[in-house]
């Protein structure tokens, strides 16, 4: 049996579509697709991945003589914890990576914002040095004479 065709039986026997085993390789859907029609092959640490997932021996993924899928893997709650956590931690590092980039692009709008009004002659700190003429009251003088 070839991989493309082993690869789709093991992820209809996990019960699986492709969306998920891209989200648990992170690699894209469209690229599990090429790999179960057999347009391109996944890389050796695509493979590595996919025999964890699957729970099957990596060599059962390399040999094509033989045409038996090995015995039912574990269920999804079953598997080793260790894939779990380490989702877990490339969920939280995107969401560590976003914020500083979020963050930077803050400093930057401030930096960019406040020389802007800076150039513009409304200076902040230039402003509370000086006296304000409009707090004061108006001098009128008014002579009837």
């Amino acid at each position: 049996m070839t991989l493309d065709k082993k690869l789709a039986r093991l992820r209809k026997r996990e019960g699986l579509s492709q969306a998920e085993v891209s989200e648990e390789l992170d690699v894209s859907r469209q690229a599990v697709t090429k790999w179960e029609t057999g347009t391109s092959r996944p890389s050796i640490e695509n493979l590595q991945s996919l025999s964890r997932l699957y729970n099957v021996p990596l060599e059962y993924l390399l040999d094509e003589s033989g045409d038996e899928l090995p015995a039912p893997a574990a269920p999804a709650a079953e598997r080793a914890p260790e894939q779990k956590v380490q989702k877990k931690e490339k969920q939280w590092m995107r969401l560590l990576v976003i914020g500083a980039v979020v963050l930077a692009l803050l400093v930057c709008f401030l930096f960019w914002y406040g020389r802007g009004q800076k150039e513009n002659g409304l200076d902040l700190h230039s402003i509370q040095g000086e006296e304000s003429t409009l707090l004061e009251e108006p001098d009128f003088n008014l002579n009837w004479e």
